[in-house]
This record gives structure tokens, sequence and C-alpha cells, in this order.
């Protein structure tokens, strides 16, 4: 063992979390793809060991010292590629058990924030799984790691060696810089501007079907909904015209919606995003996510035009005091996160990029593609993952392509119903529509109900059962 290593704020709160609830998977992320081709099963274990030798993160324990929480890097890694056989098993039966796999907890104590899990139903006919816990990794580092995991078979499968040199950054230089920042005049010039940011502003929310509970069992699903067509167009098209970019506009239209649904005028959302600015940092492996807080105040006859216009301005400001941790912010304003999350921030949007022209990131990014790659010698296809599902009441999580957005709404099931959730994104579809037909129009005469909705809330008042919510809709 090595000396310890310090944590960032993001993974001290992380690590506070873990512990009020070890079995909890709603901090569990990861990245599968299904496998089309025959595994040679020793290389791919090699490969995996080859790709902790060089991202100490996955060689990474989590335990408390002397009552502060560090980090441990372990000469070796904890855990190896672990092979689970599953003749026979339907499509059905095989996302269940990677689901399973997926949401296993962790013993970040003795076993690490990571496991590697080979699904195989037959010689040609598996799922690559790597799981990890957010305490110890991203998005993008779900994908350097899974890189390198193929790089690394594809080496050792060709008759050389699997070792690579480390990235030339390290974790520890982010936890340093975290805390030079804090201790800076800058950081406290931060600190006084997320205050400014919240004062007098409650998270937004949407009326819930059922009481909130103490505390979130954190539990969540997911409604899908794919815009296309002429509403992409529009959106991208609008955004050009203002002068912002997409994400300001798909902000402007949900803080516009918020603003219409719930009768809030000053309310803040978040956005989760990547703290990942140091060159040095582009390689390392670890938890590089903070979520920047942005406030709505929107006037009773604000228009979408102004909306967007005022999320761009959020935006750019707050990309300007990025480097305040979220964690700490939660501290400071005197409103302390709980199990059930942050009470500065109960909705979040996330706008994900289109995919790049490597074909690993393709397949992770963009996985109702249905593309197929073969990188490392195996036959890939995409194998779409549930997850961050429960976190808070609701997250927007946007992908873009070339023609498309896929928009997931995921939420906490403690407090919403299906159809709750897919009437929202019903009403989100609305408010795009309403913003591009109309962008200077005011937003309280956004229609939210539609024929069949009246005739649904007719329904309900006359005690005749109405028809439940469908699982997915196209937009």
């Amino acid at each position: 063992m090595q000396n310890p290593h310090q944590l960032s704020h993001a993974q001290r709160a992380l690590w506070f979390l873990h512990r009020l609830a070890p079995d909890s998977a709603v901090y569990h992320t990861g990245v599968a793809l299904t496998v089309r081709s025959a595994v040679d099963l020793p290389a791919l274990r090699a490969a995996v060991t080859a790709a902790a030798d060089r991202h100490d993160m996955l060689r990474s324990l989590f335990r408390e010292q002397d009552g502060q929480a560090v980090r441990i890097v372990a000469a070796h890694p904890p855990v190896g590629l672990e092979l689970r056989e599953l003749p026979g098993r339907t499509d059905q039966e095989l996302r269940a058990a990677v689901r399973a796999a997926l949401i296993e907890p962790f013993a970040l104590e003795w076993q690490g924030a990571f496991r590697f899990v080979l699904l195989r139903r037959a010689a040609a006919d598996a799922v690559l799984l790597m799981a990890g816990h957010h305490i110890a990794t991203d998005a993008t580092s779900n994908w350097l790691i899974l890189r390198d995991v193929l790089d690394g078979y594809r080496r050792i499968t060709s008759g050389e060696s699997a070792v690579t040199a480390p990235p030339s950054g390290s974790y520890d230089d982010y936890v340093v810089r975290e805390q030079t920042l804090l201790q800076s005049p800058r950081g406290a010039r931060m600190e006084q501007y997320w205050h400014r940011v919240c004062d007098g502003a409650e998270p937004a929310e949407i009326p819930t079907d059922r009481p909130r509970p103490a505390g979130s069992s954190g539990v969540g699903s997911s409604y899908h909904l794919d815009l296309s067509g002429d509403r992409v167009r529009g959106l991208r098209d609008l955004a050009r015209s203002s002068e912002v970019t997409l994400f300001a506009v798909l902000l402007g239209v949900l803080q516009g919606l918020l603003h219409r649904y719930t009768r809030q005028n000053r309310f803040l959302i978040g956005c989760p995003t990547t703290t990942r600015i140091s060159p040095d940092s582009r390689e390392v492996v670890g938890n590089y996510i903070n979520t920047l807080v942005f406030r709505a105040d929107l006037a009773p006859g604000a228009t979408f035009r102004e909306a967007v216009a005022a999320a761009d301005r959020q935006v750019k400001s707050g990309l300007g005091s990025l480097g305040y941790p979220f964690e700490l912010l939660t501290r400071t304003v005197n409103r302390p996160r709980t199990g059930g999350g942050s009470s500065l921030c109960r909705i979040t949007l996330n706008l994900i990029g289109a995919p790049s022209g490597d074909p690993l990131l393709r397949l992770l990014l963009d996985p109702a593609d249905g593309a197929t790659a073969e990188v490392a010698g195996l036959h890939l296809a995409p194998f779409e993952l549930p997850q961050a599902e429960g976190q808070l009441d609701l997250a927007v999580n946007v992908r873009q392509s070339a023609d498309t957005l896929a928009v997931d709404f995921r939420y906490d099931v403690d407090l919403f119903d299906p159809s709750t959730i897919e009437r929202f994104a019903g009403y989100f579809t609305r408010a795009i529509d309403a913003a591009l037909a109309e962008p200077d129009s005011a937003i309280a005469r956004l229609a939210l109900y539609g024929g069949k909705e009246f005739s649904q809330l007719l329904a309900y008042g006359q005690g005749v059962p109405a028809s439940a919510g469908r699982s997915r809709r196209r937009g």
C-alpha cells in the first residue's frame, strides 16, 4: 500500500453518501458493449490488468483514516475480469443480468470502485461490462478505461506488450488545484458569485404524485423521447439566429416550461459540467464533474426569446466560476446535501455532444444508432445501460447526433408515476414547438393541455379511469 491520497470535494460528498447507503446503486455508472465474436479470455484478463497498471484509480480503495476519508492506491488491482456464463438466456434475461451486475454494491474499502464482467451466452455472443462508482470515475473516464482495455487486448493478441506509459497528470494534481483555488482570492470571488446566484431562489420542482419521503430510496426509472426532423433543425436555427449555443436554447425552453408549469418565477436548476480543463487531465481516470446552478428570473410576461437570452447569460457567467465545488456551495449557503439530493438542485439538464469519428466513442454515445464496429479484432455493437436514475427528482439528459436529439427523462420513482413524466415530456415538446413557432410570444400563453388531456382530466373528474401512459414516445 502507498501513502493515503486526499479526496476532492466531490469525492468526499460521494463517500458520505456511500456511508449513508452502502448498498445503493444510485451513483453507479458504467459502459457496456455487445461482443459478437469469440473472445480470448486470458488476453482480455491481461488487458484489464494492464489498464489498471496504467490508471491508479482502478487500483484505489476508499477508507477512513484518523476520521478522514482518503484514497489508498494498491500495488495490484483489487478485482480483475469476472466471467459469468449465461447459456441459453433470452435477450430480456441477458439485459436483467447486465443490470444486476451494474447495480451490485461496491465494497469501496477493500474491492475498490470498479468491476469488469464478461456475461457470455455463447462463444461469439457476450456483453462486456465495465461498472464503476462515481467516486472514482465519470463518463470520459469510462471511455478511457474501455479504450485502454481494448487497445491492450489488441496488443496482446498481436503478440505485443500491453504496457503503456501512465498519463502525464494525476488526479492528485486536480485535488491540489482545487485546494489552491479555494484558498485564493479568486476562489473567494467564485463563492460570492454562487451565493448571489442562489440567494432568494428555491430549487425548481414539479408537482409530485406522492409526498416527498424523509430519505430517497435511490430507485429510479427513465422515459425516452426522440426529437428529429423539423424540431431539431428549428432548434439549431434558433440557436444560430440568436447567436447562442444549442444548450442555451434547451435551457431557456426548459426554464420557460418550468415557469409556466409550476408558476415559479425565480428558481434554480443544475447542469453537470466537466472540470477536465487542464491538458494533463485529459487521460486521467477520476471524477471530474461539477454541477453548475443556473438561476431563472422570469417575469410574468417573459417570452421564449428572452428566456433563451437569459439562459445564455447564465451559462457564460457560470462557466467563469466553474471551479467552485457544488458540494462546498451546498454547505456555505447552508443548504446541506441529504440522502435525497441537494436542496439547491432537484432538476438538472445535460447536453452530450455528438459522437466524434472514434468508432468506440460512437458506440458508447449513440447506442440507439444500431451501428457496429470492428475494434481490437472484435465485432462490437452498442449495449444501452440504464443508469443515473433516481439521483434527483428529474434529470433531463439530451444526446445529440447529426439529425436527432435523444432525450432521457430520468426520475425518482418515490415521487413520480411513469404517466406523470410522460406528460411532462409532452409538455417539453410543446414548449419547443411554441418557442420555434413564436419565439417572441409570452411563455404564459403556452398551452400545456391538448384535447386528449382535457378529456382525460374530465374523465378523472367524473371518476372514469384514464388510459395509462406508454413507456416510450417519439416526437
